[in-house]
């Protein structure tokens, strides 16, 4: 899968640079597994593969968010990302953010 990020703090925080967000600076373990999972996506050829990982716990969103998808980095934390329609793989995402869990009913 192809990989692309909306913001330049994502792909920072994907390419193991330091970076400002106290968030993220002060958690390297969230980094770590989110540096993980991005690698994880870019494994997969197809969207429908991330099924078989049953640790990212994948699943298209509802309500607000719906049109968006995403993966767990952890029990904390998702990665919200935007699918690129395309009949051949390899297919496209965009990572739109990381999330908290304990945030998104807010």
């Amino acid at each position: 899968m192809r990989i692309r990020f909306k913001t330049q703090l994502l792909a920072d925080l994907y390419e193991g640079k330091k970076v400002k967000d106290n968030e993220f600076k002060s958690n390297p373990a969230l980094i770590k597994q989110y540096i993980k999972t991005i690698k994880t996506l870019n494994t997969v050829e197809k969207i429908e593969y991330l099924f078989q990982y049953h640790s990212l716990n994948y699943e298209k969103l509802k309500g607000d968010m719906a049109g968006f998808s995403s993966v767990r980095v952890n029990r904390q934390y998702r990665i919200i990302f935007e699918e690129i329609a395309s009949d051949e793989p390899p297919h496209e995402v965009t990572i739109l953010s990381i999330e908290e869990l304990s945030k998104h009913y807010e």
